[in-house]
Formats: structure tokens, sequence, C-alpha cells
């Protein structure tokens, strides 16, 4: 023991120190132990399609689409190293379409990646190994709307993508002269029938109220009536004698059609007014109106129908 002791002492303090510092070395390069794993991050799968646009996005990029082919869609089909099958084909009513090798095949309802991929699957189990297919839409029959009425452009439009209201309008040249009060929407139920949207005119256009500005939908109609006029000649002593059109909705008398006229002239006879008028059965019947007396209030001021002509004599006295 006494031996054990005096060897201890006996060391110099500079080899105690380096073999201390050596053994702190030695534990410091010795790898820290690993963390302990985190739980895994447990993810909610949704379909793309439940997901809002702006998540979709990056999917469609990538070359995706989540149109889904519809009822009279032209479809053009091709197959790599299978010219058998390159063909344009319609969809028909009962939404299917038929191919060479392959017969009929529902095709309604489906993105155009998922028709790629049914028809891919098909040859493969029939005739050939990792068959390339590409479909492309050439018509998008299943969604056009028709806009007509008073439009600069009345047609059949493919809807491409969401479309509202004013956005179709706009695609139809936008609106025309002569409108009337509202806008119509005649949408298709599953009942064969046609639901009628009607829109205010003036709050969607004048007012721009956001909530009038409604979707269309694939298969409406968009019609813009305009307001039926009135023909209504004027001829005679008056400044400007010629043949007005007159909304059907404003009524129009003797007194403002004269003033559509221009007024009458100096030399007019006012109390010798004639209201020209073509009956139902062809015979023509004639009013007479004192016009002096209208513009004092003291008669009344007829209202005119449809093709009435009215005739303000000259006075030769």
């Amino acid at each position: 023991m006494r031996y054990t002791v005096r060897f201890f002492r006996g060391i110099p303090m500079s080899l105690l120190t380096f073999a201390f510092l050596g053994a702190a070395l030695a534990a410091a390069s010795e790898p820290a132990p690993p963390p302990a794993p985190e739980a895994p991050q447990v993810l909610e799968a949704r379909p793309i399609g439940d997901l809002p646009v702006e998540a979709r996005m990056p999917f469609l990029k990538k070359g995706g689409s989540d149109y889904r082919i519809g009822r009279q869609d032209l479809l053009q089909l091709s197959v790599f190293d299978l010219k058998e099958l390159d063909q344009t084909v319609r969809v028909a009513d009962d939404g299917s379409i038929t191919l060479p090798l392959l017969g009929r095949l529902q095709v309604a309802g489906l993105t155009k990646g998922e028709l790629e991929a049914t028809i891919a699957r098909l040859l493969e189990e029939r005739y050939v190994r990792n068959p390339q297919v590409t479909i492309f839409v050439k018509e998008y029959e299943s969604k056009k709307v028709a806009v007509s009425g008073a439009v600069k452009k009345p047609d059949t439009y493919e809807m491409l993508g969401d479309k509202t209201l004013l956005e179709m309008i706009s695609l139809a040249g936008g609106l025309d002269r002569d409108l009337g009060k509202e806008i119509v929407i005649f949408r298709p139920t599953e009942e064969g029938k046609a639901e009628r949207i009607s829109v205010d005119l003036d709050k969607l256009v004048y007012e721009a109220d956001p909530a009038l500005n409604v979707a269309v939908m694939p298969g409406d109609i968009v019609y813009v009536p305009s307001v039926e006029k009135v023909r209504i000649f004027v001829t005679g002593a008056v400044k400007n004698p010629n043949l007005y059109e007159v909304p059907r909705s404003e009524p129009v008398t003797v007194l403002k059609a004269v003033t559509l006229a221009g007024g009458t002239t100096d030399r007019a006879a006012e109390s010798k007014v004639q209201i020209i008028r073509t009956g139902a059965d062809g015979k023509r019947m004639t009013v007479a109106v004192n016009l002096k007396k209208v513009k004092r209030g003291k008669a009344d001021d007829p209202v005119l129908l449809k093709d009435d002509l009215v005739l303000v004599p000259e006075s030769f006295f």
C-alpha cells in the first residue's frame, strides 16, 4: 500500500494534467447519441378536386386538368406506335366512345388524365406493353353557353374555366342598344325542364352589384331581351319630319311625337293636327287633335299606337 502511494506521489503534475486532458478529449470525440425520433406526421388525404382553387394550381400547372369530359365533346386520341387507334371521336349522348380493338368505353365524367390511364391499362392487358396514350379535347361541346338577344355578337361560346354572367356578355361583344330591364338565364334541370333566372340589368351593369354577377353553368342560355319598338310617323309642318322608333314600354303621345320631330314650324295649324291610323281590318281612320289646346292643358293628349301617322297641316292664313 505504501508503495502505491509513493508511486502516485512520484508522478509529476504535468503528467497528471496531460492524462486528465486526454480523457476529456476522448470523451468529447465520442459521437453524441442520436435524438429520439419524432412521431411521424399524419397528413389528411384529400382529392385534388376538393381543394380550393389556389391549392389546386400546382397540380394543374404540371399538366393535369380537372375538366371532366362531357357529352358531345370531340376527342383526339393518339397511341405511340399504334396507329390503328389514332383517331378523332365524338362522345355520344350516352357518354361513351367506340374505339377499334377496345370497343365501347364510358368516358363522360372522366378527366383527360383518367381516360388516358384507362385506355393505357386496357391496351397493356390485351395488346402492348407500356403504351403511351395521349388525349386532346378539340371541342368542349358539353361546356358551351349560348348568348343571344341584344348583344353585339350573339353566338354559342365555349366555357373554358369558370365564367360569370358579365364575362359571357363580354365574350359576346358586350351589350347592344335598345335593352330591356333584365337579363334572363335559362338553365336546364335534371328533369329536362329549364329554370328561369332573372337578373336586374341596371343593378348589374350600372350599379355594379357583385351579387348579381352570377356564375354561368354549362348548357345555360343567356338571353338579353331588347325592347320592342313602336314606329311613329310624324310629317307636315314640323321641323324634322321622319319615322321615329320608340320603346313600347314608354307611351308616346301626340305632343311627344311632335317634340321628337323638333316641334312645329311657324306655319303649322296646331288646332287641326290629325292621327291617321290603320285598324285591324285594314281600314284607315282619322282622329282629330287640337294640339294648341293640348299645350294649354285644356284637351287630352292622345297616346299613339304602332304605325300611327301624325300629320300637322300648314295654315294658309
